[in-house]
């Protein structure tokens, strides 16, 4: 990791937020780039549709915590599987197989903070690549994918 090169707040502003696809209908921003705090983190922003959700996966090189911000989501984390509301933190240590989905009727929005970062740009990849290319895109950073969605409707 490289040492933040930045000595001042950094503030990440709503209105400055640049939205990009990842997977139909859903929308991330990257909240805080890993490489303006050397490394330390990544915060992203996720819009989730309806029903929707990544495949069962795996980070072995970092933490995945979810902070709820709007809507019901479905976790399934190694053997346990609850539901998570607004102001619910979940952190996902690393080795640990997850997969969740927005089960709500609306659009849910959630934040991802990667402990370390360096995930950022993946996120913008994926909605270049087909189905198949992403196995190897998401392996290439730190994303092991192991089974299907949580919901099969996708």
């Amino acid at each position: 990791m490289t040492k933040a090169s930045n000595t001042k707040p950094i503030v990440s502003r709503v209105e400055n937020l640049e939205w990009f696809n990842t997977m139909p209908g859903e929308k991330m921003a990257i909240r805080i780039h890993s490489n303006l705090v050397g490394g330390t983190l990544s915060i992203i922003e996720a819009r989730v549709p309806a029903l929707m959700g990544p495949p069962k996966h795996i980070h072995n090189e970092r933490e995945e915590t979810f902070e709820i911000l709007e809507g019901t989501f479905r976790f399934q984390c190694g053997d346990e599987d609850f539901i998570a509301t607004p102001g619910t933190t979940v952190t996902v240590p690393r080795g640990l197989p997850h997969v969740w989905a927005n089960v709500g009727s609306e659009t849910g929005r959630l934040l991802f903070i990667f402990t370390p970062g360096g995930i950022d740009d993946f996120f913008k990849e994926i909605s270049k690549h087909s189905l198949e290319a992403i196995v190897d895109v998401a392996a290439d950073n730190d994303t092991i994918i192991m089974g299907p969605p949580l919901l099969q409707t996708q």
